[in-house]
């Protein structure tokens, strides 16, 4: 439902295209879990009526957005993929970060991901991979969700209360049942984060995976990404994830200070 509920929230808003929104929020429905989506799955996952999602994919097909499959599948189409890749190759940071990135992976041998809000998900802008790692089908483009990941708990992290508290009630509104069994979890993990500087996540999003997030905020606090790096849980145990957590800080310090330089070119 999370098409409707951004809607909804921008009725009051004059300059809101409600049927630009609408297509994106199909664009959004497809991701490397579900590469291929069905016109029913997809009215499901947005909230809107099928004879609304049929006119909208017909557009998006027109236009090269999306594909029909001979099963009756949709996926998306190539200027999808290279507005992607557009988007990232706009992100400078994200390339200026590898090198310290790949370090700390290959040091710890686990995973470092470099990632931005994009709804309810985390988009993967950078990612590095140690060897012990068990997500190893994550890369640049991967979305996490925001609730379940340490990438989406070190942006909340890194927001100021007031848009933290509107971030947290669109994140409520699209995935109510979700937000109520996290949100214990997130609200000890930014107490966490007041104390330490980085949050702590084990197994939320994969019972496996321990890990720890920092936020990395320019100094105008317009820009919040987040940067986060664990692995199997029997290797990130407290005293890893302490020594990662403090890693990753610096880091972040580095990384903010050259995102608000970027921002002033």
């Amino acid at each position: 439902m999370a098409t409707a509920t951004k809607i909804n929230s921008a009725i009051k808003d004059r300059q809101f295209v409600t049927s630009l929104a609408r297509g994106l929020g199909i664009l959004r429905c497809f991701s490397a879990e579900q590469p291929s989506l069905g016109t029913a799955a997809i009215a499901r996952m947005t909230g809107l009526a099928q004879p609304t999602v049929w006119r909208l994919c017909h557009t998006l097909i027109k236009e090269g957005y999306l594909v029909q499959l001979d099963s009756d599948k949709l996926r998306l189409g190539i200027p999808v993929l290279s507005l992607g890749y557009s988007a990232i190759a706009a992100t400078p940071l994200a390339e200026l970060a590898r090198t310290d990135m790949l370090a700390i992976a290959v040091r710890h041998q686990g995973a470092v991901s470099l990632g931005t809000r994009d709804g309810e998900s985390m988009v993967y802008l950078q990612r590095c991979q140690g060897s012990q790692i068990v997500l190893r089908d994550m890369s640049v483009g991967s979305r996490v969700p925001v609730l379940t990941s340490v990438t989406g708990w070190a942006w909340l992290a890194g927001l100021t209360l007031d848009v933290r508290q509107q971030a947290l009630e669109q994140l409520c509104a699209a995935s109510p049942e979700i937000y109520q069994t996290m949100l214990p979890q997130i609200d000890i993990a930014l107490k966490e984060y007041e104390v330490v500087g980085y949050v702590t996540n084990k197994g939320s999003m994969h019972s496996q995976i321990n890990a720890v997030g920092v936020p990395v905020v320019s100094d105008d606090g317009g820009t919040v990404l987040a940067l986060s790096s664990g692995g199997l849980s029997q290797l990130f145990d407290d005293t890893e994830l302490t020594a990662l957590g403090l890693e990753l800080k610096k880091l972040a310090v580095h990384l903010s200070a050259a995102l608000t330089a970027q921002q002033h070119v």
